[in-house]
């Protein structure tokens, strides 16, 4: 009698332990589309294995992450579909047709809504995440790209590369706050409290626009810059063709270092467990990691033929 009761506490341990771990352990990996091998890579960005590349469609772009959902969402350029991913299977359980040209994707807050940006006919989708419905089509500037949602002001804010402009919606209404002229070819864009923040290809610039009086700065940058994101009271830009990053002070909105990556540069997200940046590069097939402790490039992974993911790539 007295061993089995020893073996239950052992068991009830053991079962404890690893209850504990589970919750403790989290998720950390980054999602790459690699458009020249119509693949999504699954790095993991604590060991920086390639864990497993999942099939999509064909020339897969964009992306985005809904957590609370486990789902990702890649949009599949040539295709033109979007492939849902299920992240605790790692598997494709849905394609969504949608006969257009899905570039960037983003959702809102409690992640009910999906936006996809339509490139060839100028429009974006918004999409219902629980039937995967379309909601809506709306159209809006020419070849929209980037899309991103702002959860201070509840803002859908999109850029229109063609068009040279950024269109602000609000989320419930889906009515057109603003319309503003940017910088040449704007592609890549950010959003985070008060401010929206562009990459302008053809501008070699940034362009930074205050939501509460809609006035606009432009700071210069390296050659091509594909996108940007802000991390505390820092801006990190991609520039394509110089095969490096931007960072900019938000409280002078001036460069303050470069730091060099793998080739062209093109997308990037922050691993908030680690304190790391990640960016994709198209050119070198891999992914650079970034230490923002002492801004040094630590790693640089393999991912796939043609690196992009084009939006909120990693899950952690």
């Amino acid at each position: 009698m007295y061993k089995f009761f020893i073996v239950i506490v052992i068991v009830i341990v053991i079962l404890a332990l690893g209850t504990l771990f589970t919750m403790n352990s989290s998720p950390n990996k980054a999602f790459i589309t690699n458009q020249g091998e119509d693949t999504v890579s699954i790095i993991n960005l604590d060991t920086f294995q390639v864990e497993k590349r999942i099939k999509v469609g064909k020339k897969p772009l964009g992306i985005t992450i809904l957590k609370n959902k486990s789902i990702a969402l890649v949009g599949n350029v040539e295709s033109q579909d979007l492939s849902v991913i299920d992240l605790k299977k790692n598997v494709v359980i849905k394609t969504l047709a949608l006969k257009a040209t899905p570039l960037g994707l983003t959702h809102n807050k409690d992640e009910t809504e999906i936006y996809v940006t339509d490139w060839f006919n100028s429009q974006i989708f918004v999409i219902n995440s629980m039937n995967f419905e379309i909601i809506k089509k709306i159209p809006v500037g020419k070849t929209p790209s980037g899309i991103a949602f702002n959860e201070k002001h509840s803002f859908i804010v999109i850029s229109n590369r063609d068009s040279n402009s950024v269109e602000i919606y609000t989320e419930k209404e889906m009515r057109l706050e603003k319309k503003i002229m940017v910088g040449k070819h704007p592609y890549g864009i950010s959003t985070e409290g008060d401010y929206i923040y562009t990459a302008n290809v053809y501008d070699d610039s940034i362009t930074v626009i205050n939501l509460t009086n809609w006035q606009t700065k432009e700071i210069k940058v390296g050659d091509h810059p594909y996108n940007v994101i802000k991390i505390n009271d820092q801006l990190f830009v991609t520039n394509s063709l110089d095969d490096n990053i931007s960072i900019i002070d938000t409280k002078t909105f001036t460069e303050i270092l470069k730091i060099p990556t793998g080739e062209t540069p093109e997308n990037l997200w922050v691993d908030k467990k680690n304190n790391r940046l990640v960016i994709s590069n198209w050119g070198s097939d891999s992914i650079s990691i970034i230490n923002l402790h002492d801004m040094k490039n630590i790693k640089e992974v393999k991912s796939g033929l043609q690196s992009r993911a084009f939006g909120d790539f990693i899950l952690n």
